[in-house]
């Protein structure tokens, strides 16, 4: 018992490090919106107007980041200790999250071109990627896990192949631009349905 709880420790100090890192990288969106103030003499409607781009660049990423952090926070509420695969993938999930707000700021810029949403959608996949490591991880080895707690295994591919969809949608059809990412809305439903079928034909 004492051992587990000192592994028990041990991950929740990793898992409170990398919500750390979460927290920074969202937070340090806002700089370059700060910035915008110190040579602007007009007014805020102006400067809200002039700068539009470098808003919706910041929402956007605000957005996303949170979303993956979500999926990562509802992975892991049950877990109780971690293996090399669980802590690996987190920590390649972690290094996704500070490298998205790159990508996330081409988004805004005046030109794009198919490598913009490529590496924009294909990080946003690759988070994904990470997040089913370690869901599969967490499968493999129910002990690490609270006793009857089940990962949410499925959620997290689904996600992944959704978001693979979108980029290959949005890369091989290019007047589809981001709304690709919309397909994200059917990752409830999908779920549900594979959970069905699951229920009704058990392996």
């Amino acid at each position: 018992m004492a051992e587990l709880a000192e592994r028990t420790r041990y991950f929740e100090r990793y898992v409170t490090f990398i919500d750390a890192i979460v927290a920074i990288a969202i937070t340090l969106l806002v700089l370059p919106l700060v910035e915008l103030t110190a040579d602007h003499h007009g007014t805020t409607s102006e400067l809200l107007h002039e700068n539009a781009a470098q808003f919706y660049s910041f929402a956007l990423s605000f957005l996303v980041i949170f979303r993956l952090w979500w999926s990562q926070h509802r992975l892991l509420r049950f877990v109780i200790d971690a293996d090399k695969v669980v802590v690996r993938g987190l920590g390649l999930w972690v290094l996704t999250i500070v490298f998205l707000p790159f990508p996330t700021a081409l988004v805004a810029a005046p030109s794009q071109d198919l490598g913009t949403r490529a590496l924009y959608i294909g990080t946003m996949a690759a988070s994904a990627a990470c997040l089913a490591v370690v869901a599969w991880g967490l499968v493999r080895k129910p002990s690490l896990s609270e006793e009857g707690a089940k990962p949410n295994f499925t959620a997290e591919i689904v996600t992944f192949l959704i978001l693979v969809v979108a980029l290959l949608v949005s890369v091989l059809v290019p007047a589809t631009s981001y709304f690709p990412l919309f397909l994200l809305l059917l990752s409830s439903p999908i779920e549900k349905l594979w959970d069905r079928v699951q229920t009704r034909n058990p392996a």
